[in-house]
């Protein structure tokens, strides 16, 4: 008797686990990283200039936090709305001081793409094969290093410092050719395009 009531325990508890387990894939599997492209001044619906309510109309289910735009290497002190699937970073929107205007965005999970195939996450090689003339800038105040695609407004940022940059300066005010070509972006971050 004792035995069998074990053997209940455990089956109810295995039980359990597959239904989380099962509930769990279906929560990941739910979520549609193709809805949210990386396209000029958006990702997916959610565009520069909306209000950060009309942002997160497209952004039900997932977590959110407050942070602040100095960590994306923005001063003025801006908050950073960051937004998180399971336990994952996926965007960040950074509204313009004092407003909750959209000023920019950030693309930060890995299985978000561009619409030329790139992530946030892509090495300096994967640049390279969509843009073979690409040369990498310092940023002088946080001293990391990006490139910019001006066309789509684009910045694919890279946090390096001065044992790990890309490229080679002469100096701080002029671009450099990259000498590190598998060192991987951070971020994007989507801003408007002049």
């Amino acid at each position: 008797m004792k035995n069998t009531r074990h053997l209940i325990l455990i089956l109810l508890a295995l039980s359990c686990f597959v239904h989380w387990g099962i509930a769990q894939t279906a929560t990941q599997q739910s979520f549609r990283f193709d809805e949210f492209k990386i396209d000029k001044e958006r990702i997916g619906s959610i565009k520069l200039g909306m209000t950060v309510s009309e942002a997160e109309e497209f952004l039900s289910g997932f977590r959110k936090e407050v942070s602040e735009a100095i960590l994306f290497g923005f001063g003025g002190g801006s908050p950073a709305y960051l937004y998180y699937w399971e336990d994952e970073i996926v965007l960040g929107l950074i509204p313009a001081l004092d407003t909750d205007t959209l000023l920019y965005l950030v693309a930060a999970h890995p299985q978000i793409k561009t619409t030329n195939g790139l992530n946030p996450n892509s090495s300096v090689s994967e640049l390279l094969k969509k843009y073979p003339h690409l040369t990498v800038m310092k940023d002088l105040m946080s001293q990391w290093e990006f490139y910019q695609d001006e066309k789509n407004g684009w910045d694919f940022i890279f946090m390096t410092d001065k044992e790990t940059e890309i490229g080679e300066y002469q100096d701080l005010y002029h671009p450099a050719a990259p000498k590190r070509l598998n060192t991987k972006s951070d971020w994007i971050t989507i801003r408007k395009v002049d």
